[in-house]
């Protein structure tokens, strides 16, 4: 008796946590993770990659951990919803979920020089103590190779195609979770899974498509068949699970939403113009298979994601959009957090500092590295192409934090940063927080001219000038970036 009375209150108290945490899939707020250490000494030899951090509204971007004393880190930020978080503690993978308006924390105890424990108090503990298996289950999601079957490679329609990619999406989630300890976590992984795998399908169906045909050895342009893609091309990519607040915990989730908006199949309206009604409506012109009701988890995070990549690219929201998001949405903190947004970004926009030039030339002048180049002279630069939208870039971010540690010392050494119209205005304004150095958001033309000068044809770049102005080295992406760079600076010096 006793024993299914423990088993009924294990079961009530899951029940109890799991509604409350859901409940805070929709709320907004600051979510804090706090590293202590037992002493002053426990964080000395710490070194702390990242973090990155994603949330509902917003994709993913490096954040940082502030020091409050010798033995305590803090990361604070407002999000909406659950917020994803992944760093490295020397060396070590870790990653867990952030609730708005909950503390967790990390306390370290460190046993020699190389040797540390972690005690994590939060709660998604499960996913903090899980970290290294999340990380081999995205390096084996890259590199699956799913069972096709050649006889099934042409297509008559987009559908036959989106419910192939549907059952090799299974396979892959059956083959890389089947030793997965607990439900709670298959389901987060699967949903993981789910949204890396399917936002590529959407941002580019020829591409998805020619790739799928290249891998049975078709590469033939005149063999293949490509359908045409029409609305129903969604079915089988977007389901029902999307009503369901677990959809909100992948890191990829802002930027499914993104893709879907940017979808010109959709002729989804201008948002600001049109107000969030319409934009609903035609909305559900695609979507009416999932819900009949304006309101639902997804129509209501897909107008607030069309509001925030408006904010993001610098428009400013007029009194009737602020009537529009007030009056519209049902859940009051996430039409607060779009106004969070709005305020942030107009901060953003009207602060002066003299280490960001935005927009700094006339769009007519495609020659301006000459300009940025003068102002530096006698100085080694080291100068980084990005974007905000650049994954890869965002990642050697790390790497080139580091080499900015080793010459924090010297005043003779600059690091640049090169972005264009791209970029999210917003955005680019918060990362330049986190990205110490300066910072010029330039044209389309004028980034592109560069890049040409240098024969760049991807991002991240990177150039190399010695202190009169020379070009001593310049490179795409090369490996072990760290000692890379040290070594192209050492050698100018």
């Amino acid at each position: 008796m006793l024993k299914i009375g423990l088993v009924f209150m294990g079961s009530l108290l899951s029940l109890i946590f799991n509604c409350y945490g859901q409940s805070n899939y929709m709320s907004s707020g600051y979510i804090s993770l706090i590293i202590k250490g037992a002493s002053p000494h426990d964080l000395k030899n710490l070194e702390v990659d990242g973090p990155f951090m994603s949330d509902p509204l917003q994709g993913d971007r490096p954040v940082t951990f502030r020091s409050v004393n010798d033995s305590t880190l803090l990361l604070s930020e407002f999000t909406f919803g659950p917020a994803s978080v992944f760093f490295r503690i020397n060396g070590r993978y870790l990653s867990t979920i952030l609730l708005p308006n909950e503390t967790n924390v990390i306390n370290l105890h460190v046993t020699d020089s190389a040797n540390f424990d972690l005690d994590y108090h939060g709660s998604y503990k499960e996913i903090f103590d899980n970290s290294g298996l999340q990380e081999k289950l995205i390096m084996k999601m890259f590199s699956y190779k799913p069972r096709v079957k050649k006889e099934k490679a042409k297509f008559a329609s987009e559908k036959e195609f989106t419910e192939v990619k549907m059952l090799h999406l299974n396979q892959m989630k059956d083959s890389l979770l089947k030793n997965t300890p607990s439900q709670f976590l298959r389901n987060y992984y699967s949903k993981l899974i789910e949204t890396f795998q399917i936002t590529p399908l959407l941002k580019d169906y020829r591409t998805s498509l020619l790739n799928y045909y290249k891998m049975l050895g078709i590469d033939d342009k005149k063999e293949i068949n490509l359908p045409v893609r029409t609305r129903s091309y969604y079915d089988n990519l977007i389901t029902s699970g999307y009503l369901d607040s677990l959809s909100l915990l992948p890191s990829g989730y802002f930027d499914l939403l993104l893709t879907i908006q940017k979808d010109t199949l959709l002729e989804l309206p201008d948002i600001l113009k049109t107000g969030p009604a319409v934009f609903t409506k035609s909305l559900k012109k695609t979507f009416k298979y999932l819900s009949q009701d304006d309101h639902n988890l997804f129509y209501d995070m897909m107008a607030a994601s069309a509001y925030i990549n408006a904010i993001n690219q610098g428009q400013q929201l007029s009194d009737q959009n602020l009537y529009d998001i007030i009056a519209y949405f049902k859940n009051k903190q996430l039409s607060s957090y779009i106004l969070h947004r709005s305020a942030i970004s107009l901060l953003n926009q009207k602060k002066k500092n003299g280490e960001v030039f935005f927009l700094p030339f006339e769009k007519e002048n495609d020659d301006v590295l000459n300009n940025i180049l003068e102002k530096y002279k006698g100085k080694v630069l080291l100068v980084d192409f990005w974007a905000t939208w650049c994954g890869p870039c965002l990642a050697a971010s790390l790497a080139i934090e580091k080499v900015k540690k080793r010459f924090e010392n010297r005043d003779d050494i600059k690091f640049i940063y090169l972005t264009d119209e791209t970029s999210d205005r917003n955005r680019f304004y918060e990362l330049t927080e986190v990205l110490k150095g300066e910072h010029y958001y330039l044209y389309k033309n004028q980034f592109e001219a560069i890049k040409k000068k240098y024969n760049f044809e991807a991002i991240p770049s990177y150039v190399v000038f010695d202190k009169n102005g020379n070009m001593s080295q310049a490179s795409t992406a090369p490996d072990n970036l760290e000692e890379v760079a040290k070594t192209w600076i050492e050698s100018v010096l």
